[in-house]
């Protein structure tokens, strides 16, 4: 079947598929490409910050316990107290620095909340002494999994608590404390984190998948491990990157790997399947959501289809009728603004043509009476100046010179005024029709005013728009002057490309106050 490129409904309906399908493809193109970025490189980047998060709260802890050791060792309060309690041959002595050191002790437990067993180790006797909780029995350091060395100090860990009614795992130091009389390396400050210290610095659940935890000694070997079938403790890691891929496609996981200062290394390791899981997941979930879409799409262009093409039929089925000459019929509403307010317009110019027609066939009724007026106003002109010249006539036969010169001056100013000259005459023929018109008032007013010219003679063949003068000065005579006699100034002069026209009269004019009355009222005037 030949698609009819040309129709409308053809070209909205494939303008609506395709707005449809192409934003799909190129969002799921997009997103493909932005899971695969997410899940590979921002994912990664959170695990890695987690984890270094998880080595910093390691590190702090363990730097804690440093701080706090050096306060029971011979460079703090309590391990002078111990020094001299060693050193004293005095019972009464020993009694009151014992109890000294042991109250010590308890204030900087409460004061340390993170530490749990704290006590002394005497290594060349195997006993402990000033500690804070119950020992087991058998407790020696000699047999605690040594984590690193730094300054002096010994990390253990993870290994089991020393607190006889537990078994949960610690972290824990020890400090040889230096006693004169003593033999070096023979006394140990011994310090434990807290019971629950541990599970909420190593939380595999904290990276959102499962995850495993490997702390790594200061050997490179494994001292800790989640999962002891794929990490067994004491096996070496040594050789692990994190950015040795091979590896981890090996053995089937990402490693993301943090060093501490303090000689020890802490390792994630993350199935690759269950990384992947989550990709996959996510990706299945994109896949239902777009179809979703797609449906939701589909839906919405055969809704603008349907709000689109069923105006548009009504506008043409409107313009229809208005070729057949059907300018009563009723206008139907699509309860479209948008369309309706075109059909709202369209009702208003088929109403205007409506007037149009009527208007022209008016026009074509009144077309030949204009033409008759137009020859009676041909016509009367031409009777008016033959009566005029008749009263002329006879008044010129009957010796009455006045009425010969009124008649004749009228005549002229008739002329003038019903003349075909245009809008636009030389200054000369209109001076000559004001003079006129001045003699005319002058009669009428018995010579109780003169007008006076004064005038560039050079200026006489200029154009000026006709009827330009008489107004001003018939304004002069009839304001100005009123029944006063007086003067009228009529002053025309040459300014550079421009022509001055002044119309001046000694009148009584107008006071201040009348004028500042007049400007006031016109300026409130424009402004409403």
């Amino acid at each position: 079947m030949k698609i009819d490129w040309s129709s409308l409904k053809t070209r909205l309906v494939a303008t609506l598929l395709m707005s449809t399908i192409i934003p799909l493809l190129l969002l799921g193109g997009g997103a493909y490409m932005a899971l695969q970025t997410i899940f590979h490189e921002k994912i990664e980047s959170g695990i890695q910050n987690t984890l270094s998060q998880t080595r910093m709260s390691l590190e702090n802890t363990l730097s804690n316990m440093e701080y706090v050791s050096l306060q029971l060792s011979q460079e703090g309060t309590v391990g002078q107290s111990l020094s001299n309690l060693l050193s004293s041959q005095s019972i009464f002595e020993q009694l009151q620095l014992t109890n000294e050191i042991q109250r010590n002790m308890n204030l900087v437990n409460s004061t340390n909340p993170y530490l749990g067993v704290m006590l002394y180790f005497f290594s060349g006797e195997g006993k402990v002494k000033f500690q804070n909780r119950e020992i087991r029995d058998n407790f020696t350091i000699e047999s605690l999994p040594l984590l690193s060395s730094v300054r002096g100090e010994s990390f253990f860990g993870p290994h089991e608590t020393a607190y006889k009614y537990s078994q949960n795992t610690v972290f824990s130091l020890a400090r040889p404390v230096n006693v004169p009389g003593i033999e070096p390396q023979m006394i140990y400050v011994y310090l434990e984190t807290n019971l629950l210290l541990f599970e909420k610095i190593l939380n595999k659940y904290q990276y959102g998948m499962n995850a495993s935890h490997i702390l790594l000694n200061q050997s490179g070997k494994i001292a800790y491990s989640d999962d002891q079938l794929q990490f067994p403790s004491g096996a070496d890691f040594s050789s692990i990157k994190t950015s040795d891929v091979n590896v981890a496609e090996k053995k089937g996981f990402y490693f993301f790997k943090e060093v501490s200062d303090q000689g020890w290394s802490v390792i994630v390791a993350i199935d690759k399947r269950d990384f992947e899981k989550e990709f996959n997941t996510w990706l299945l979930r994109y896949g239902g959501i777009s179809l979703v879409c797609l449906a939701i799409s589909i839906a919405l262009a055969l809704l603008v289809w349907r709000t689109v093409y069923q105006p548009i039929r009504s506008i043409l089925r409107e313009i229809r009728s208005l070729t057949g000459s059907k300018f009563d019929s009723k206008l139907n509403k699509t309860n479209v603004r948008e369309f309706d307010s075109v059909l709202f317009e369209f009702d208003l110019m088929r109403t205007r043509i409506v007037e149009l027609f009527a208007e022209i066939e008016r026009n074509e009724r009144m077309k030949a009476q204009l033409e008759v007026e137009k020859l009676l106003h041909q016509i009367n002109p031409h009777f008016i100046h033959n009566t005029l010249n008749t009263i002329q006539w006879i008044a010129r036969m009957n010796g009455q010179d006045d009425i010969d010169r009124l008649v004749s001056i009228f005549t002229r100013v008739l002329h003038y005024n019903l003349g075909k000259e245009g809008s636009v005459v030389k200054l000369r023929d209109e001076l000559e029709a004001l003079k006129d018109y001045v003699a005319l008032q002058r009669i009428r007013y018995d010579y109780q005013f003169d007008v006076r010219f004064e005038m560039d003679e050079t200026l006489l063949d200029q154009t000026i728009p006709r009827f330009i003068l008489q107004p001003l000065v018939e304004n002069a005579l009839y304001h100005g002057l009123g029944d006063v006699e007086g003067v009228i100034e009529v002053r025309i002069a040459a300014n550079d490309s421009h022509m001055n026209i002044e119309v001046k009269d000694n009148g009584a004019g107008m006071t201040e106050e009348e004028v500042s009355r007049l400007f006031s009222y016109e300026n409130e005037r424009k402004k409403s």
